[in-house]
């Protein structure tokens, strides 16, 4: 079978960094680096910003019009799935392009959430002496309850990537080389230009919290 490329470049390099920059995160606030923790914070934000607006103006494969689907499409996935005759696609599955969603809109609202955060003793997000203390404290709830959400959607793209896996359907190396076999060939946009679109937005947001 034809092997074609499916993810750009710039697709490729924000879902690792944005996996590498979650367990980040996630260390340098439980050791108390919030500077080095906001510092990523920018970078995150950058990376996720992008993607939502590649999302709509990048390559074709990861446009949110070719992988969000209804009921209906994840209802008859899941049935080609369960009987094993599922054919992976030039794009993210129906039930896998949720995924996609929920995740990229959990760490928007934690990128968010955490730019107004305190708790007026150890941490205080760059935007929080901008509204009331109670709505900073509202805030850093919501950053923290966000994170567990974010953790639970994260376990469970995991086990769906392992069932996939079991199944014969490799979905991590066309993530990592960007190409799959026996699909059509989707038109792509130069990743370069997501990732100095990236690169500029983070820029601006360091700038802008710092």
């Amino acid at each position: 079978m034809q092997r074609v490329k499916i993810w750009d470049s710039f697709v490729r390099l924000s879902h690792w960094l944005m996996v590498i920059l979650v367990v980040l995160m996630w260390y340098t606030a439980e050791e108390g680096l919030m500077d080095r923790h906001l510092q990523l914070a920018g970078i995150l934000g950058a990376l996720v910003i992008t993607r939502v607006l590649w999302g709509f103006l990048g390559s074709e494969s990861a446009r949110f019009s070719r992988f969000v689907k209804g009921p209906k499409a994840i209802s008859e996935h899941i049935s080609e799935f369960k009987s094993g005759h599922y054919q992976p696609s030039n794009t993210h599955n129906a039930a896998g392009g949720w995924a996609v969603l929920a995740l990229l809109l959990l760490l928007l609202v934690q990128f968010g959430s955490g730019l107004f955060a305190s708790d007026d003793i150890f941490y205080s997000g760059p935007l929080a002496s901008s509204v009331g203390s109670d709505f900073s404290e509202i805030a850093g709830e919501v950053h923290e309850t966000i994170f567990n959400v974010l953790l639970a959607v994260i376990v469970v793209h995991v086990v769906a990537i392992i069932l996939y896996r079991l199944r014969g359907i490799n979905l991590i190396s066309a993530m990592i080389h960007g190409y799959r076999e026996g699909v059509a060939a989707p038109k792509l946009v130069p990743g370069i230009v997501g990732i100095i679109a990236a690169a500029i937005i983070a820029a601006a947001l360091y700038y802008w919290i710092n």
